[in-house]
C-alpha cells in the first residue's frame, strides 16, 4: 500500500466528448498529458466465413495488451481464491460480446472489418458503459503501459458536470472491477479547470466539441443548478464552416467531385486560421484568401470565411439556442446576489472550441455592453469590472495551453487528494459498501 501514496504512480483521466487525456505520474505538474486520443471506438466484424482471418488477427493484436497478465491472473487467483473475468479474461470477453479497436488503429483497420464506428461520449454523457470500459481498458493497458493484475495506481477521473449518480457509480464500478484501481477519485472538470487557473470561485465557459457548458462555482462548489449549456459548440463550428466552403465556388471546383470534405473544414478549423471578428466587416477585405496546406496540396480560403464561421458561437443560427453572452448572464445571476461580483470579476475560458482568435475579447465587448449597464440600473452585485483568469506564468510546461486548464487542475488535486483516505475510494470500502461508496467521498 504504500506506493499508492507515491505521486509517481497516479494516474489522471480526463474524459472529453472528442479527446480523452491521461497521464501517469504527476509529480512533476509541468508536464502535459501523455495521452491524447479520440474518444471513439471501432467495433468489429464478428463474422465466421471470408473475413476470419482479420477478425482473428485483430484479436490477436487485442490479446497482445494482456498477454503479461496472464500468468498474473493464475497466481492472482490462486492467492486470492477468486477471479474477475470481466477485469482479466480477455478471450472470454471477445467470445461474449463484440471486439474494438480505438485511436489510429480505427484509421487503419480496413473499412470490410468495421462494423461501425461510434462516439464513447454525446454532449458529455456516455453512449454505452461496455465502449466505455474497454476504452479505458485500453488507456491503461496501451497507452499507459500499465498491468491491470498487478495495478497499484490510484486514480483520478475527471469527468463533465452534470453526470448523474448512477453513471458516477457505473465508472467507479467499472474502475475497481474492470481496471483493477486500488483507489479512485471523481472530479468534476469545470472545478478542475478553476484549479488549473488558480482560482476557487469563478465562472467557468468551457467550451467543448458537442457542447459549451457555463458552470458557476462559490468556494470550491459546483453551482450545478445554475448550470447552462448550448450544444452549438465546436463541431458546429465545423459544420458551418464546411457550408460556406462549398459557397465557394473557386475553391470547390479544386475538389473532383466538387464537395468540400468535412475532414477539410475540421483540418481548416484546427489550424488556427478561424477567428472571431471585432471590428464590423470592411468591403476591401472580403475578398482576400489565405493559403492552407491540405494533403499536399495548397488551398487559397476566404478571410471573409474565416472570420464568419466561429461567429456561430457568439450568435446561433438556431432560435433555440442563446448567444454565449446571454447563457454566460443567464448562470450568474441563478446565484446568489452577493456572490454574483465575484463570479463576473473571475471567468475562466477553457476547451478545445476556446482557441479561436479574439473570442476572449469578443464575448468580453459582448458582456459589457450588456451586463455591466444593466447592473448599474438593476443593482446586481454593483458589477464593476469583469476579469478573465487563465493559468498562472509559473506554470511554464503550460504556456500556449491555458485551454487544458482542467486537466492541469486534476493532477494538482490528485497530488493532495489521493493521499488522503478521506478525499479517495479505496477498494475496502467499494467491497463493504458498493458503488453508491462514490458518494461521500469528494475533494
Amino acid at each position: 500500500m504504500v506506493s499508492l501514496q507515491r505521486e509517481e504512480n497516479f494516474v489522471v483521466i480526463e474524459l472529453g466528448s472528442h479527446t480523452t487525456k491521461a497521464m501517469q505520474d504527476v509529480s512533476d505538474v509541468n508536464k502535459l498529458p501523455t495521452v491524447h486520443i479520440r474518444s471513439r471506438a471501432g467495433i468489429i466484424k464478428q463474422e465466421e466465413t471470408s473475413n476470419a482471418e482479420n477478425t482473428s488477427k485483430t484479436k490477436d493484436d487485442r490479446m497482445n495488451i494482456d498477454e503479461m497478465e496472464t500468468e498474473d491472473q493464475a497466481a492472482t487467483e490462486q492467492t486470492n481464491g477468486t477471479s474477475n473475468a470481466k477485469s482479466t479474461d480477455s478471450s472470454d470477453q471477445d467470445a461474449a460480446g463484440p471486439s474494438y479497436v480505438f485511436g489510429s488503429a480505427i484509421d487503419s483497420a480496413d473499412s470490410d472489418a468495421l462494423e461501425a464506428v461510434v462516439d464513447v461520449f454525446t454532449n458529455g454523457f456516455v453512449n454505452d458503459w461496455d465502449v466505455l470500459s474497454a476504452f479505458l481498458r485500453h488507456i491503461v493497458t496501451k497507452e499507459l503501459g500499465l498491468r491491470i493484475t498487478r495495478n497499484t495506481s490510484g486514480f483520478l477521473f475527471s469527468i463533465p458536470a452534470l453526470w448523474p449518480k448512477s453513471d458516477l457509480e457505473n465508472l467507479t464500478q467499472i474502475a475497481f472491477e474492470d481496471l483493477n484501481v486500488p483507489s479512485i477519485m471523481v472530479v468534476e472538470q469545470p472545478l478542475m479547470a478553476a484549479y488549473g487557473n488558480n482560482g476557487l470561485t469563478g465562472t467557468v465557459i468551457d467550451m467543448g466539441h458537442d457542447t459549451v457548458t457555463i458552470t458557476p462555482i462559490v468556494d470550491s462548489v459546483v453551482q450545478n443548478h445554475s448550470i447552462t449549456q448550448s450544444t452549438i459548440a465546436g463541431s458546429a463550428v465545423t459544420q458551418n464552416l464546411q457550408q460556406l466552403l462549398q459557397m465557394d465556388d473557386e475553391l470547390c471546383a479544386q475538389f473532383t467531385d466538387k464537395q468540400v470534405p468535412l475532414a477539410f473544414a475540421e483540418a481548416l478549423k484546427e489550424s488556427g486560421k478561424c477567428r472571431l471578428q471585432l471590428l464590423p466587416d470592411r468591403a476591401d477585405d472580403a475578398d482576400e484568401r489565405q493559403e492552407f496546406e491540405y494533403d499536399g496540396k495548397t488551398y487559397k480560403i476566404k478571410q471573409e470565411t474565416l472570420m464568419q464561421a466561429p461567429e456561430v458561437l457568439m450568435q446561433p443560427t438556431q432560435e433555440a439556442q442563446m448567444p454565449l453572452a446571454a447563457l454566460v448572464r443567464q448562470a450568474i445571476l441563478g446565484c446568489d446576489l452577493d456572490k454574483r461580483a465575484a463570479l463576473w470579476e473571475n471567468i475562466h475560458i477553457v476547451g478545445g472550441s476556446s482557441q479561436f482568435g479574439d473570442l476572449q475579447e469578443r464575448l468580453q465587448m459582448e458582456l459589457e455592453s450588456t451586463v455591466l449597464p444593466a447592473s448599474n440600473i438593476f443593482a446586481l452585485s454593483q458589477t464593476r469590472d469583469m476579469q478573465f483568469h487563465s493559468v498562472p506564468e509559473y506554470f511554464i510546461g503550460w504556456r500556449g495551453y491555458g485551454h487544458w486548464a482542467a486537466f492541469l487542475g486534476a493532477c494538482l488535486a490528485a497530488k493532495v487528494a489521493l493521499t488522503d483516505g478521506r478525499h479517495f475510494v479505496a477498494r475496502s470500502d467499494y467491497n463493504d459498501s458498493g458503488p453508491s461508496i462514490i458518494h461521500t467521498k469528494a475533494f
